[in-house]
């Protein structure tokens, strides 16, 4: 599994640059750059259980439909580590972000 690291300030699983996520997925499936990938399972609403404690999670397994990336193995990413960052400082949905590691075949 990929170690992670999530730039997106305000997603509701970011902790400290970590994701709270055991697993995440990144799309699009026609993606040529990292530009034109999205982490699907960003979300800026609060926290939904709010007796749950968020653990960070160093190591994230990555569900990926970008299948141009060199990273992608059956839909499942290979990198060594990855990040998912903002496009824009007012990020408000999974389309606001990207997947750092993404390079095309």
């Amino acid at each position: 599994m990929p170690s992670l690291i999530c730039d997106v300030k305000n997603c509701s699983y970011n902790e400290d640059n970590y994701c709270c996520l055991s697993a995440i997925h990144v799309g699009e499936h026609e993606a040529t750059n990292s530009i034109e990938t999205c982490c699907e399972s960003f979300s800026q609403d609060a926290y939904i259980a709010s007796n749950c404690v968020k653990e960070k999670e160093p190591l994230v397994a990555i569900q990926c439909k970008a299948v141009n990336c060199i990273h992608n193995t059956g839909r499942v990413c290979a990198a060594e580590c990855v990040t998912i960052a903002s496009t824009t400082t007012a990020c408000c949905s999974s389309e606001d972000t990207l997947c750092g590691a993404f390079v095309c075949k």
